[in-house]
């Protein structure tokens, strides 16, 4: 089979460097082409290398990388493999993919694949696609703060920033918001509010743990002023009962605020004394990413499959 590898050479361990990545695909009869997802040019270098016949594209780091992937591909008839390297993993967890490079790629058939939606937001700066969240309030505030700091690694990665939003969320002001889902307007202060496209987001939390990657719709998450004791004390915990968040779900989302950040999957952007309007949907066309064993995600897809 032929692919290309995206890989994020700074992604993980020693063990997941471009020889070590090639060295798993070359045992899985695979060959693959490489390209860098830290070129500045990578789009253009993926969109070029689609010209040529391939199998599959291979999404190889974190959900960063997994994200600037997913959303950069032009030809969306070509399936998506992911290989998993970061600390969260909040892609790959959110489809039931999980294992090292030599064993996920014993398991790849590009026949067996599920479609997974992609977020597009329209706001002042432009139109924007995202993979995992676009919010505002707490957790873009999160983003910007821990972009200050030295980066944590491994588990204590997810530690850390776990007890860092517990940080923010204690300090963060409320944001008066205006909120539309599909045409019901919801208005109110709230610590923040995260319109999902997966289940898992941040340090590993499965905000919208009912999130059907696949169905065109987006999760809406406001996190409560009356229940901040509470939010910040489940994130001691955060899989082992229900996230104490409201939540609303609808296939287009306006949101309407002013002087609060906001952030587009793990990039967060300070709006100090700014008032916007974002209009998020889910893009028509998605994308269909290898899944290596039966889950629901495709066992949803089969179903659909065999009904229509």
């Amino acid at each position: 089979m032929r692919a290309i590898l995206c890989h994020n050479p700074t992604a993980g361990t020693k063990g997941h460097d471009k020889d070590a990545i090639l060295g798993a695909l070359k045992l899985g009869d695979i060959e693959a082409r490489y390209i860098s997802t830290k070129d500045d040019d990578f789009q253009e270098n993926l969109t070029e290398a689609l010209k040529k016949s391939v199998d599959f594209v291979i999404a190889a780091g974190g959900d960063g990388t997994i994200g600037r992937v997913l959303t950069a591909l032009a030809d969306r008839s070509v399936p998506v493999a992911l290989l998993p390297l970061g600390t969260a993993n909040n892609a790959a967890r959110s489809l039931g993919i999980a294992g090292t490079p030599q064993e996920l790629v014993e398991t790849w058939k590009p026949e067996r694949t599920a479609p997974v939606d992609i977020g597009s937001v329209k706001a002042p700066w432009g139109t924007t696609r995202f993979l995992e969240a676009f919010g505002v309030g707490a957790f873009p505030e999160l983003l910007l703060t821990a972009a200050k700091g030295k980066k944590p690694e491994g588990a204590n990665n997810l530690r850390k920033g776990r007890a860092l939003l517990q940080k923010t969320l204690k300090d963060a002001k409320p944001i008066d918001i205006e909120v539309i889902v599909d045409g019901r307007s919801v208005r109110g202060e709230f610590l923040g509010v995260e319109v999902m496209n997966i289940p898992f987001t941040g340090p590993g939390l499965p905000f919208a743990e009912k999130a059907d990657v696949g169905d065109g719709k987006l999760d809406v998450i406001f996190f409560d002023v009356d229940r901040r004791k509470e939010l910040i004390e489940w994130l001691e915990a955060p899989l082992e009962s229900r996230p104490p968040v409201t939540m609303r779900k609808g296939e287009k989302i306006e949101l309407i605020w002013a002087d609060a950040p906001n952030r587009i999957d793990d990039r967060g952007f300070d709006n100090e004394g700014k008032k916007l309007v974002a209009e998020i949907t889910c893009e028509e066309e998605q994308v269909n990413v290898l899944i290596p064993v039966k889950h629901p995600a495709q066992q949803v897809a089969e179903a659909k499959a065999k009904s229509a």
